[in-house]
């Protein structure tokens, strides 16, 4: 066993690929070994000793949704936050406000509503993008264009190209966890592993971009974790779509699921490093501070992880299981520098708009 462990470290070391029998011995190593090992991988792929974030807001339009996750706090039938449905100008005065504080990207976020058909879609889009051309439109999700596809009759293709047309510039990945038999009992009327992957095969298909989050600690195993990372690396190979990968730990409280014990902060950071190693062909992985808190998103930032995500001016979905982290871009400045690295505001494409310099 120990000669297997000197080999794998050297393996990693090396910058090579390792497999997912390999990443699944990874979570009964020493925390702080790991953690080295994520961030040498880190180097290999990303040198420079920046950390990342963006000024966004996620506008949720509506939380009328028919999916009905169990790991969900949010949606109307949760019975947790009353049903809503924003009009298009309130989306506006939320974009504007986004404005007003310096942002550059609105993320449009809803669940898979009953009643909206593509026009309505293509009007969320179309007024954002004739009020405020310059905003990155980051919006929907995986599960939602597949809705509305079905709904629709429409191949993913052409419905993607028809939302892109109308102003949409790419989409999150919102994977939640790539592994059909723990989908089947936490998501059951969501999209399948596969469907998942079709999406980003048409994202693809117009060079758009894209990225992969995860929700763990739902139940599943160490092995579902690694066959949710493998379908990331393979649909990265084949695509090049996701431009950075976001695990976070799921927070049972308000939800269906609130027997399931909270995953800790050791085993985030591990799913960080571990996600750093394996996915050898991802550049950015997110300190996930929404649900973490900052002082662990700190700590990530030396296992692996150099980008902080968004500044996030509005968020409601994780807020109603009762987390409420909320950070600044003064914040956010301190806590990277603190890290030993230097903050960078970036944009949606990763490239960057300022640099902050580390105070000596």
């Amino acid at each position: 066993m120990e000669q297997y462990k000197k080999v794998l470290k050297e393996k990693i070391e090396s910058g090579e690929r390792i497999s997912s029998e390999d990443a699944i011995t990874l979570f009964a190593w020493d925390l702080i070994e790991l953690g080295k090992l994520g961030d040498l991988r880190r180097k290999l792929v990303f040198p420079e000793e920046l950390v990342g974030f963006i000024i966004d807001r996620i506008i949720n339009y509506s939380n009328i949704c028919e999916a009905g996750c169990a790991f969900c706090a949010y949606h109307a039938k949760a019975n947790r936050v009353p049903s809503y449905e924003l009009s298009n100008d309130e989306i506006i005065e939320k974009v504007n406000s986004l404005k007003d504080a310096g942002g550059s990207q609105v993320m449009l976020q809803g669940g898979l509503h009953p009643e909206y058909r593509l026009d309505k879609y293509i009007d969320m889009i179309r007024i954002v993008r004739k009020t405020f051309p310059e905003v990155f439109i980051h919006s929907f999700s995986p599960s939602e264009l597949v809705h509305i596809s079905k709904k629709e009759g429409l191949d993913l293709i052409t419905l993607l190209g028809t939302l892109r047309d109308a102003g949409l510039n790419s989409m999150p990945g919102a994977s939640d966890i790539l592994v059909d038999h723990v989908r089947e009992r936490v998501s059951p009327k969501k999209i399948k592993t596969g469907e998942w992957c079709e999406v980003m095969d048409a994202l693809h298909h117009y060079g758009m971009k894209s990225s992969a989050t995860m929700t763990y600690g739902m139940g599943e195993s160490y092995e579902d974790r690694i066959e949710h990372l493998r379908v990331i690396r393979d649909v990265q190979d084949r695509t090049g779509v996701i431009r950075a990968f976001i695990p976070w730990s799921f927070s049972p409280a308000s939800t269906q699921m609130e027997d399931i014990v909270p995953a800790t902060g050791i085993e985030y950071l591990k799913m960080v490093a571990i996600g750093r190693i394996f996915l050898d062909n991802v550049t950015y992985i997110q300190a996930g501070w929404l649900t973490e808190g900052m002082k662990l998103a700190q700590i990530a930032l030396t296992m692996g992880a150099n980008d902080m995500g968004g500044v996030l001016m509005e968020e409601v979905v994780v807020k109603a299981t009762g987390i409420e982290t909320k950070t600044n871009m003064d914040e956010m400045i301190t806590i990277i520098r603190n890290a030993g690295k230097t903050p960078v505001l970036r944009d949606s494409q990763y490239e960057v708009l300022r640099k902050f310099k580390i105070e000596k």
